[in-house]
């Protein structure tokens, strides 16, 4: 779900064509029609929720009988590419899974049929989580149906925690403040102790600060064009918000990224960090220390601008969307509702991901702070060049310049805006 290189503008424009206003050019919805709709899913459906696969499959053929369904699982780093191959060729399919943050570029180019008209027909679709909704959507219409998420929370230790005489975690700023100094304190001839790690390299828990604090990454102008806005007053303030954070809480390597806040938390140098579901999992999982599992709680991290708020979080995820060349519209939009239905979203809870709506939560309480923290996310803009300032870790960089000190928050936004808007005006 992570964002891909995308070196695919031209090869997603070959998918403009008959349906790309949402017609139904070359498709039909007599239910004596024949044929075969090919679907290409992520392969977490197939290890995880093969069952749902297979109910929506069958769904489709109560209403088509003589339609058959063909589902090609595809892999993460590979799956953009052979998307753009298949659109060279003529070949792509009708329905694709693709990562929320990948979205932007084949919305941009016209490769997906417009939904907005049929929003009625997904379940769930006045209740979607608004990140997820928002990375289906461009220039305010509906290009693709949220699948599934998942979002951040602050982990931590309980039995660190319980050694300052805390055993409920903090639920506002000052609470969380006082417990990284307690933490402190406790450790203070540990100079390789975090009370809370928290690395320069590691966007998602930095751009939660800047928009807590009324900031965004991006926003489209009036003109057309990308303005960033980490240097606005807001994203300023949030960023100074968050470097308050690492200052108080974190010691270490300030350059590096968020991949071994588990380790250093399993190996008890870390009381909290910041971070998915699968981050938190690895703390007991096979890399790390099974016996810590019930050691390991969350919570939704707390504002430093709002007295009783939560920062909101970063919501990743996927998004099913029909092409636009498919000759089978109907029909797909039918296999979608079939396979997103409101029964099939728990499925994807079960599996350890977040439903598509705010209605349908996990019930483990050690993924408590997951589900509160649907209360309020957000996702990168839609900018079909967002890829390549990942790519050029523009964001990442301007980061590290700040948890360093090798330049100002007011600096290095001011750099990071213009890096940044170079690349998605470009083109």
């Amino acid at each position: 779900m992570k964002v891909r290189l995308l070196a695919a503008a031209a090869a997603a424009a070959l998918l403009l064509g008959v349906a790309a206003c949402g017609d139904d050019a070359g498709s039909t919805d007599d239910p004596n029609a024949a044929g075969e709709l090919n679907v290409w899913l992520q392969v977490e459906a197939q290890n995880l929720w093969p069952k749902t696969v297979e109910a929506a499959n069958a769904k489709l053929k109560e209403k088509y009988p003589s339609v058959k369904v063909n589902v090609a699982y595809q892999t993460w780093p590979e799956h953009l590419a052979k998307f753009d191959a298949a659109a060279q060729a003529g070949s792509a399919p009708d329905v694709i899974e693709l990562g929320s943050t990948e979205m932007g570029l084949y919305m941009a180019a016209g490769a997906f049929s417009d939904l907005t008209s049929h929003r009625a027909e997904f379940d769930n679709n006045t209740t979607w989580v608004k990140a997820l909704e928002d990375s289906a959507t461009y220039q305010g219409k509906l290009y693709g149906v949220p699948y599934y998420g998942g979002d951040r929370a602050v982990i931590y230790r309980k039995d660190l925690l319980a050694e300052v005489g805390v055993t409920t975690p903090p639920t506002t700023w000052a609470a969380l403040m006082d417990l990284v100094n307690k933490l402190n304190a406790k450790h203070a001839k540990d100079p390789t102790f975090s009370s809370f790690f928290l690395p320069g390299q590691h966007q998602y828990a930095a751009m939660p600060f800047v928009y807590d604090a009324g900031g965004q990454a991006a926003k489209l102008g009036a003109d057309g064009k990308w303005d960033a806005t980490f240097s606005s007053p807001e994203g300023i303030a949030g960023l100074k918000n968050w470097k308050s954070l690492m200052d108080a809480g974190y010691k270490g390597d300030r350059t590096i990224n968020d991949l071994t806040a588990f380790s250093t938390m399993v190996a008890g140098k870390a009381a909290m960090f910041y971070d998915s579901a699968g981050q938190m999992k690895k703390v007991f999982g096979a890399d790390g220390d099974p016996k810590l599992k019930e050691q390991i709680g969350t919570f939704r991290l707390p504002s430093p601008t709002k007295a009783d708020g939560f920062t909101p979080a970063f919501m990743g995820g996927s998004d099913v969307a029909v092409t636009a060349r498919s000759k089978h519209q109907d029909w797909a939009r039918a296999w979608i509702a079939a396979f997103l239905s409101n029964s099939s979203q728990q499925a994807f809870v079960d599996g350890g991901f977040l439903a598509n709506t705010k209605g349908i939560v996990p019930t483990d309480p050690q993924l408590k702070g997951y589900a509160d923290s649907l209360a309020d996310t957000w996702t990168l803009p839609p900018a079909k060049n967002w890829a390549q300032v990942e790519k050029n870790k523009i964001v990442l960089n301007m980061l590290v310049d700040i948890a360093t000190g090798k330049a100002t928050v007011e600096a290095a936004t001011e750099a990071g805006d213009k890096a940044i808007e170079a690349l998605l005006n470009a083109g």
